[in-house]
């Protein structure tokens, strides 16, 4: 609850690993469970995790999130890297997301957050998500701005896509809501998808 620099994707492997302790006492893990989307609004990954904490076989089903999560992420973050590059130019980021740090980890040094750069080269922007709908994406604040001035991108996992009425609850006053036709493109699970494309996917939800 006080982690402000992990982001939500390392908030989740947080909480699936403080979880896996309670595997085996299905009343205790549902128990532990409950309270997590109250207490965490803003990230979409919580539904998922109590979702599978209710499964009939609970145990299974968190396990295959923990080990799908890293995978995910993995994939990502490579697809993210190789599309920026190949748009060269400079990059601008929305902050706080675990996904972003890791893609402009793998990027060129001095390419990243450059001011005045806008007009010399393309400028791409660079944001996760907290959570996404079939419509819209919840994010940290300025990520609008972002979207508005430059191309971006979303770089995020499975973990973050919701229904529309599970989006609804979601929030908090660090986070906003935007169009999810805002942005140029969104890497899901290191595949490269249209806005249109991600929001079907989190329709099937």
């Amino acid at each position: 609850m006080q982690d402000r620099t992990s982001g939500a994707t390392g908030v989740a492997r947080q909480v699936l690993d403080g979880l896996a302790e309670f595997l085996y006492d299905p009343g205790a893990l549902r128990a532990m469970v409950a309270p997590l989307p109250g207490l965490l609004p803003g990230y979409a990954s919580m539904w998922h995790i109590a979702r599978a904490a209710h499964a009939t076989d609970p145990g299974p089903a968190l396990r295959a999130i923990r080990e799908q999560l890293d995978r995910d992420v993995e994939r990502s973050v490579a697809t993210a890297v190789r599309v920026l590059q190949q748009r060269a130019g400079w990059v601008r980021t929305a902050p706080s997301s675990a996904l972003v740090k890791a893609t402009v980890a793998g990027l060129p040094a001095g390419t990243v957050d450059v001011p005045g750069t806008e007009g010399l080269a393309p400028v791409t922007g660079l944001a996760g998500a907290d959570a996404i709908s079939p419509t819209r994406v919840l994010n940290i604040k300025g990520t609008l701005q972002l979207a508005r001035a430059v191309p971006t991108i979303i770089v995020t996992t499975s973990l973050k896509l919701v229904p529309e009425r599970v989006f609804e609850g979601l929030g908090s006053p660090l986070f906003e809501r935007i169009p999810l036709e805002a942005f140029w493109a969104v890497v899901l699970d290191g595949e490269l998808l249209t806005p249109a494309e991600a929001g079907r996917r989190a329709g099937q939800w």
